[in-house]
């Protein structure tokens, strides 16, 4: 078992993109009690003060915030580090339609960090993702399609997450491991006329259309 997200350290380098991508997002947001000041003080690393800030924010139902204070507790910046309210405040991000989100809380559901592990959970979050074209939550899918966890072993559905996730450029090393060691493994024992048939269907794959606030579908979707 691969406990990725085991250590603190570990934990904050994996997060730490999310976070100066959450704070360059804040400017996008219309003006807010607290936000710049959450903002100002958060790039001074006064950590405490931008919590106090943020998280009426969140409560208020800001998904972005939301995210923001779930990565603060998982960090342990300016509160005690404390992995199950990360899961909450991810959750309730998750259940508003973030990406962002859905994709950490099927991670966290597949490393047991926060809640216990859960595979099915983590299959049920980062389709969620995955369908709507989050690159980190496909190569994590490929993986469990590949390994039969959480959802029925299926070389192709996996073999079409990896490609799919590794086409996209732009995903976390890490990430970008998952999936080419998923592709790589499946490809070797693949039918040339197999490849093509997966070709085709990425070449003709699209990501759903986010609805706001959309819950996530039960398990068993694929592409």
């Amino acid at each position: 078992m691969r406990l990725i997200l085991a250590s603190r350290k570990r934990g904050r380098y994996l997060l730490g993109a999310l976070l100066l991508a959450y704070l360059a997002s804040f400017p996008a947001l219309s003006a807010q009690a607290g936000l710049e000041e959450g903002k100002l003080a958060y790039r001074e690393g006064d950590y405490a003060t931008a919590f106090r800030e943020f998280l009426p924010l969140a409560e208020a139902g800001d998904v972005t915030v939301q995210n923001q204070v779930a990565a603060m507790y998982y960090a342990g910046q300016g509160v005690p580090q404390d992995q199950g309210k990360a899961v909450e405040w991810f959750r309730r991000a998750a259940d508003r339609g973030s990406l962002d989100a859905q994709y950490l809380l099927g991670k966290l559901y597949y490393h047991g960090q926060g809640v216990p592990q859960n595979f099915d959970e983590a299959a049920r979050w980062l389709q969620e993702a995955a369908l709507f074209g989050k690159p980190q939550a496909q190569a994590l899918l490929a993986e469990l399609f590949f390994s039969g966890q959480g959802v029925a072993k299926n070389d192709m559905k996996a073999f079409f997450w990896a490609e799919l996730a590794l086409r996209a450029g732009n995903i976390p090393e890490e990430d970008q491991k998952y999936a080419q060691a998923v592709r790589d493994r499946i490809f070797a024992v693949m039918e040339p006329g197999q490849v093509e048939s997966v070709g085709q269907m990425i070449a003709k794959w699209e990501p759903k259309r986010k609805r706001p606030g959309a819950k996530p579908q039960a398990q068993g979707a694929t592409q």
